[in-house]
This record gives C-alpha cells, structure tokens and sequence, in this order.
C-alpha cells in the first residue's frame, strides 16, 4: 500500500494513482509518490517530466527539511527510469545530476602497471600470503575497497593538478615528492584551506603507502605527515552532523517515539500466513533495527550475526549475543542480552521469513541477501536507512544507534559513563567521554535554564533540594 504519510501524496492526481498502480516494487512505489505527488502540485503533465522536474522536487525536499534531498532525487529518477518500457508508463527517461563535486577516475582506468602495483599493495595488506614474512594485520574487504578508492582519488587529484596519468606507473611515482606536494596541495585547496577529516585520511593514506610500501625519504614522510596534522580537526568525539541528526530525534519525543515504536509495527502490520520475498526483506530490516535499539553493536558485527555462532537461546523468551573479541573492532568481546519482544520478533524472522531468502542453500548468517549470502555491512547499513527515512520520514545511519544508546543511557543516569563504556564496548572510558560530554554539557544547560525559570516563577524564593 502506499504510504500515506508523505505529505506530496495529497496533490497525486488519478493519472498519478493509475501510474502508482503499475509499479509492483513497494520501494520503487513509496519514492514514486513523492515525485508525482510534487509533479501533479505543479499541475506538471506527467509524460512530460524532465531533468528540470527533478531539481525542482529537490529543492522541494530541502525545503521540508528531508533528509539528503540531493540522493532522494537521484532516488526518483532511478525509480522512475525503471518503469519506462512497461506498458503505460511514460516512454521519456530522467537523467538524475550527477552529485560528485570532483571526477575519480575508476581503477580500471589506471595505467596497467599502477593497477598491479596497487592490487600488490592491497594483497599485503589483506595478509593472506602465509609466506609474506613481512604481512601486516589483515585489513577488513569493506577497509580494502575503501583504500582502493581513496588511492584513485590520489591519483586523480595528481592529474588534476597537471601531472599526466601515464606517468603514474606505480605506487613510489604517487608518493614521489613533487607529486605528493601536488596533491597536498590540491587537498588543501579542496577543502578551502580547512581541517576536513576526510583529506586527513587522504593524507594519511599516502603517508603510509611513503613510510611503509615504497620506503619513501624520511623527509618526504615528513611533509606528508606535517600536512596531515594540519588537515586533521582537532576536535575528538561525534561529528557535528552526527549531532545535529541526534538533536533531531532526541529532542523531539514524537520522533524518538515513532523510531522505538517503529520495527514492532511495521511487522505486526504484516500477514506471516502469506509471507512474500519482499515482506521477508521489510521483517529483516525491523529485526535489525530492533536489535539495534537494544544491542548497539557496530555494522560489521550486526551484519556478521549468525545464527549458530552468535545467538543462545535460553529459557523465559531470552537470546545472549556472544561475539568473541578478534571479531570485534577493539578487541572487545561483546555479550547483550534480548529480551522476549525482540527474540519474538527474531524467532518468527528465523521460521517464517528467512527461510524465502536462505532458499535451499545451507547457510546461518541472520541477515542474508536473496541468493543466500551474507550481507556486507555497507549494504545492510544502506538498506536499514532507507526503512527508516521512507517509513519514519527522517535520515539515521546505522552508527547513529550507538550514539543514541550512549545519549539516552547519560541522560537518564547523569555521568554514569563505566555502563555506557560496557553497553558500546569501548576499550577505554575515555573514548566514551570525549564522544558523550559535550551532549550531556548539552542537557545540563537545559536543565540549568529549568532552574532558573523556576527560581524566576517562585519570585526568587524557590530552594532546590
């Protein structure tokens, strides 16, 4: 069905609703309202929607504050760019802007001896070769990836800077002084001559691809080292963005209620008689979200939940969660306990739903992939939140849970940091102050502001106990 709750639906036409009713993806369905419910606003006729359509509806998002209105665009014109060829739909395509603010150049479009040399570096630092007397800790496939991309954006930043690609052959012309100049430089221009986290880590990147791949000078991992000082913010604990997302649901008890409330009713909202591939999908994202809400565990080790390994089911509706400390981040080994809702929830996703997407393989992973697979983190991250912005209508990313966790644990039990460090697993409490004390300084302000107003209603004579 489709959901009511955006506000776009109230202007859809019954051309629009006719449209609506083609498309079979309940996904594809929900983003769609938006789009046509805004085009039939603007008494747009709907075979005649284009690119212009498109900025006009994201500036629309952005002006009822949705989160990420650039991507919920990109959102519409792939939804609806699926559609055309079926039988009704309008025949035009909608190119949706492309959002990246500087071009990478792909890896396979790297010279042939700086893929080797990259897919090299990338082998040793992956630690499979039993014979490398010199591997260094296995880096994680997601860390992998993202090293890879990070090395093409070096790359790019090189060639924008006026270096020719065909001289980049390997890894040692990259951290070559002059050439590293060249992308510190661009870095820096990049970020408008400000500490930006993510050129520190570009910076970091090429200083250790300097000191430790290609053995560059010392004074060349010098430079590089001092421009990532400078690049790197000073400031240690949760982002400002990640705050701002917080203090949007935090203080708002509407929100925050609609997020807590939101696995259980989504579910009980669904027939189990008549389970369907896509019910299956819409159950496993409220379980993780459920399990979440409850057991703040980073995305890997959520997306690495398995059935055999990890869960222990014991008496009176209760699991233990036991990840063991080499699967965690820290070193950390994690222990939650469910309660009887989310194990409910868990044992008719288990009987019911997971067996549509398990299929016929053998397989115990919790969160799988309709072939089977486990799925990556990245993906299982993605997909809880985009349940959330299209079923509860606001943006959260999957570590935003352990920051809500940390915050309304402190809020409720003012500077009692040693449970919050055990509920997240951190190695040391330190980490857990520098990331919490400037939300609970937040709240004691506001708490000190209701001081104040009630000394100011007593006439001046009211004693706090």
């Amino acid at each position: 069905m489709r959901p009511r709750s955006n506000p776009l639906a109230a202007h859809l036409t019954p051309e629009a609703e006719a449209l609506l009713g083609l498309v079979l993806n309940r996904n594809d369905r929900s983003i769609l309202v938006g789009f046509l419910g805004h085009s039939c606003s603007r008494k747009r006729p709907l075979d005649e929607l284009n690119e212009a359509d498109l900025a006009v509806y994201e500036a629309a998002l952005a002006n009822l504050k949705v989160g990420r209105p650039k991507q919920g665009a990109r959102d519409a014109a792939h939804a609806w760019n699926r559609m055309v060829g079926r039988n009704g739909w309008p025949t035009q395509t909608i190119t949706p802007k492309d959002n990246a603010r500087h071009a990478v150049i792909g890896f396979t479009n790297l010279p042939a001896a700086l893929q080797a040399d990259v897919t090299a570096y990338l082998n040793h630092q992956s630690g499979e070769d039993v014979f490398d007397a010199n591997s260094a800790d296995p880096l994680a496939p997601a860390t992998l990836r993202d090293r890879r991309g990070k090395i093409c954006q070096l790359v790019s930043i090189a060639v924008a800077g006026g270096v020719p690609l065909g001289r980049l052959r390997s890894l040692t012309d990259l951290a070559k002084e002059a050439t590293a100049r060249l992308i510190l430089e661009g870095l820096w221009n990049r970020c408008h001559k400000l500490k930006n986290a993510h050129a520190a880590n570009l910076a970091r990147l090429l200083r250790l691809i300097a000191d430790k791949h290609v053995r560059a000078p010392q004074t060349v991992v010098e430079m590089i080292g001092k421009a990532e000082s400078k690049f790197r913010p000073g400031k240690i604990g949760m982002t400002e963005r990640n705050k701002r997302k917080l203090r949007h649901i935090i203080d708002d008890p509407k929100t925050l209620r609609r997020l807590l409330q939101l696995p259980g009713a989504v579910v009980a909202s669904l027939d189990p008689r008549h389970p369907t591939l896509a019910d299956a999908l819409t159950v496993q994202s409220c379980l993780a979200i459920q399990i979440e809400l409850v057991a703040p565990m980073r995305a890997k080790n959520l997306a690495g939940l398995d059935f055999k390994r990890h869960l222990d089911f014991v008496g009176h509706g209760l699991c233990h969660v036991l990840i063991e400390a080499v699967d965690v981040k820290n070193d950390q080994a994690l222990e939650y306990v469910l309660g009887p809702a989310v194990v409910q929830m868990l044992n008719l996703y288990r009987d019911v739903y997971w067996p549509l997407l398990a299929g016929k393989s053998k397989t115990s992973p919790v969160f799988i992939s309709r072939n089977g697979r486990p799925k990556p983190p990245d993906a299982l991250g993605a997909q809880i939140t985009k349940f959330i912005r299209e079923h509860a209508g606001f943006s959260m990313n999957i570590h935003l849970f352990r920051h809500l966790a940390g915050y309304l644990f402190l809020k409720a039990h003012p500077g009692e940091y040693e449970p919050v460090r055990q509920l997240l697993g951190h190695k040391s409490i330190k980490t857990t102050v520098e990331f919490y004390v400037g939300l609970e300084q937040e709240h004691s302000f506001k708490r000190y502001e209701a001081v104040l107003d009630s000394y100011s209603a007593q006439g001046g004579n009211h004693v706090v106990g």
